[in-house]
C-alpha cells in the first residue's frame, strides 16, 4: 500500500513540474511588445528624462535614432515621442528621408508627441537660425522663448487634461509659446495667453505638442509630479 501511494505521489509531482514548465513557456511567449518609441538620435539630449517618466508610468518603450527612422522602423510602433534637446540638430540629422518617414508614420495613423524641441520641429518652419523646414505635422507658429524653471499653465477641457483641474505647475526649459491655427486645438495656455499644449490631426494620425516638460528634468533634479505624468499618460491614451 505504501509503495502504491509512493508511485501515485511521484506521478503527481511529475505532473505538477510539467504543468509549471508549460505555464512559464506561455508567459514568455505573451510578453507585450512596446508600442511607444522615443527619438534618441542626434540632438535629443533630454531623451533620458522621457525614458525615466515612462519607466515611472510602467510604459514599455524602445529608442530609435535618425538612421532607424530612415530605415522604416517607425512602422513597428503606434507612438513616437520626440523629446527636448538641441533643436537646430534635429532636422539636419533626420534629412528629407527621415522627415518623410515621420510624416508617413503619422499620416497612416501613428501618433506624434513633441516636447519642447519636438514641438519646434513639428511646425512648418523651425524657429532656429536659418529657419529650416520642419515636419509640417501641425499648423502652429512657435514663438521662441528662453528661460528655465517652474511655470504655471492654465488647462482647457480636453482628454489630455482630464482629471487635472484648471491649472498646474510644470517644468519649463526654453520651450515656445504656441500660436494655433486651422484645426489645431488649444489644450493649455501660459499667462501670456499663448498656448503651452496643443493638439491636432494629420491624416489618420494625431499630433500633440508640449512646450513645457511633463517629464521634469533629471539633470536639474526635478522629478515629474504625478499630475504632469498624468498629462503624458493621457496624451498616450488619447
Amino acid at each position: 500500500m505504501n509503495r502504491g501511494w509512493g508511485v501515485i505521489l511521484s506521478l503527481l509531482i511529475a505532473l505538477l513540474v510539467t504543468s509549471s514548465s508549460c505555464r512559464a513557456d506561455l508567459g514568455r511567449e505573451s510578453i507585450e511588445v512596446a508600442e511607444v518609441t522615443i527619438y534618441s538620435g542626434k540632438g535629443a539630449v533630454l531623451f533620458k528624462d522621457v525614458a525615466y517618466a515612462l519607466d515611472l508610468l510602467d510604459i514599455k518603450y524602445k529608442a530609435v535614432d535618425e538612421n532607424d527612422i530612415k530605415e522604416g522602423e517607425l512602422e513597428q510602433f503606434k507612438f513616437l515621442i520626440v523629446p527636448g534637446g538641441y533643436t537646430q540638430e534635429y532636422m539636419p540629422a533626420l534629412g528629407e528621408a527621415g522627415r518623410k518617414a515621420i510624416r508617413n508614420f503619422v499620416w497612416e495613423g501613428g501618433s506624434y508627441i513633441g516636447i519642447c524641441g519636438g514641438t519646434y520641429i513639428a511646425a512648418e518652419m523651425v524657429e532656429v537660425p536659418g529657419r529650416p523646414q520642419g515636419l509640417e505635422l501641425i499648423d502652429i507658429e512657435n514663438i521662441r522663448k528662453s528661460g528655465t524653471g517652474m511655470r504655471k499653465i492654465y488647462l482647457d477641457e480636453h482628454p489630455v487634461t482630464q482629471g487635472l483641474g484648471s491649472e498646474l505647475e510644470i517644468y519649463y526649459q526654453n520651450g515656445p509659446e504656441i500660436v494655433a491655427r486651422g484645426n489645431v486645438e488649444g489644450i493649455a495656455k501660459y499667462k501670456s495667453g499663448r498656448f503651452a499644449i496643443v493638439a491636432s490631426s494629420f491624416g489618420k494620425g494625431k499630433v500633440i505638442c508640449f512646450s513645457p516638460h511633463p517629464e521634469g528634468s533629471i539633470s536639474q533634479g526635478i522629478k515629474p509630479k504625478p499630475e504632469t505624468l498624468k498629462l503624458l499618460s493621457n496624451a498616450l491614451e488619447w
